[in-house]
C-alpha cells in the first residue's frame, strides 16, 4: 500500500492528547498541507488561526460547546481554526475549507500527531467564535482542529464498499 492510502486508513479522530508540546516544524508542515488543498479556480480563500494560549483555547471551547461536540480542545497543545473569506469565494468557500481541514488532519497523522475535526460552519457556535476571534463578518469558521500527541488510539471501522457504491 502506498504512503498516502496508509495515512488515510490510519487517521482517526483524536479527542485526548498528552501535554507534550508539538514541534513547530510539524505545525508548519500541517499548515503547509492545508495551503495545498484544492479550491475552486485556485482562489485559496482560507485563513488559518493557530491558537496556543490556554485562555483563548478555553474561551473557544466554551463557545464551541454551545452547539457542537468539542472534546479535546482544552488539552490539545495546538488548535487550528480553519476559516474562509467569502468575499474571495462565496460559492465554494466551504468546500475549500473542508479540503484544507482534511489535508491538515492527514498531515498531522503522517507526522505522528492526532487531530480531532470539529465542524463549526452553520452552527450556533460559529458566530460566537467569529466574535471571539474578532473575524470580519464575511470570514466564516469552517472547523476547529485540536492537534497534539495522541493519548488514545481508537479503532477504525468502515462499511464495505458494496454497501454504498453503485456501478452503472
Amino acid at each position: 500500500m502506498n504512503d498516502v492510502l496508509e495515512t488515510i486508513q490510519l487517521r482517526r479522530t483524536i479527542r485526548r492528547f498528552t501535554s507534550d508540546p508539538v514541534d513547530p516544524d510539524k505545525v508548519d508542515a500541517v499548515l503547509e498541507a492545508g495551503r495545498w488543498a484544492p479550491s475552486f479556480s485556485n482562489l485559496q480563500p482560507w485563513k488559518f488561526v493557530v491558537v496556543h494560549g490556554e485562555r483563548l483555547k478555553n474561551d473557544l471551547d466554551e463557545a464551541a460547546g454551545e452547539s457542537v461536540l468539542h472534546l479535546g480542545m482544552k488539552e490539545a497543545p495546538v488548535l487550528v481554526v480553519v476559516c474562509v473569506d467569502t468575499t474571495v469565494d462565496g460559492e465554494h468557500g466551504l468546500e475549500a475549507g473542508v479540503a484544507a481541514t482534511q489535508n491538515m488532519a492527514l498531515a498531522a497523522c503522517s507526522h505522528g500527531l492526532g487531530a480531532g475535526w470539529i465542524g463549526i460552519w452553520g452552527t450556533r457556535a460559529e458566530k460566537s467564535i467569529q466574535r471571539l476571534l474578532q473575524l470580519p463578518e464575511k470570514t466564516r469558521v469552517v472547523s476547529l482542529l485540536p492537534m497534539g500527541v495522541p493519548r488514545e488510539s481508537p479503532e477504525g471501522e468502515r462499511k464495505p464498499l458494496q454497501t454504498f457504491v453503485e456501478f452503472r
